[in-house]
């Protein structure tokens, strides 16, 4: 069977067909390339779209089972209340970029310096949870925000745990 376009349109809207999808195909690929040229917006846009080094080592004569206790978790960011007096507000906001039993990482707008203690709650938790104490154990600045490396202080308990993701 002989499949032809002219089988399928009508004979009086022959002549708009060609036209009409080379306009498609235009909007199409002029649509898929102002969405690969978007910058982020916000710091959680910034932190999903970072792009990861090609030129990751691990450290000579050391690995990471020798350091970490518990497995990091990968998951969507989630929103957290972070507070210290080093904020000029006294809050800030963050996103937990993954999680564990033992800590989280975070990205926040501004730095802290390691050793220093802050409470952290996740923005949709319910106001009768508590606060959780974490130490910052790093900080360091990636392109547009400060990545924190946090350990609890006390693991807190297992439903407040999974309100960060």
């Amino acid at each position: 069977m002989n499949l032809n376009i002219a089988n399928l349109v009508a004979p009086e809207f022959l002549p708009y067909v060609l036209p009409a999808a080379a306009v498609l195909v235009g909007i199409l690929t002029a649509g898929l390339v102002m969405i690969g040229r978007r910058k982020p917006r916000t710091l959680v846009q910034a932190v999903l779209h970072k792009k990861k080094s090609s030129h990751w080592a691990m450290p000579v004569g050391q690995s990471f089972a020798d350091r970490r206790t518990s497995v990091r978790r990968d998951g969507a960011p989630v929103e957290v209340l972070v507070t210290s007096p080093v904020f000029k507000d006294g809050k800030a906001n963050g996103y937990v970029l993954d999680r564990s039993t033992g800590g989280l990482r975070l990205a926040l707008a501004n730095g802290v310096a390691p050793g220093s203690s802050v409470q952290i709650r996740a923005r949709h938790a319910p106001d009768t949870t508590p606060w959780v104490i974490v130490i910052v154990r790093s900080c360091r600045q990636a392109e547009d925000h400060f990545e924190l490396g946090l350990e609890f202080e006390k693991t807190p308990p297992w439903n407040v745990l999974l309100l960060f993701g």
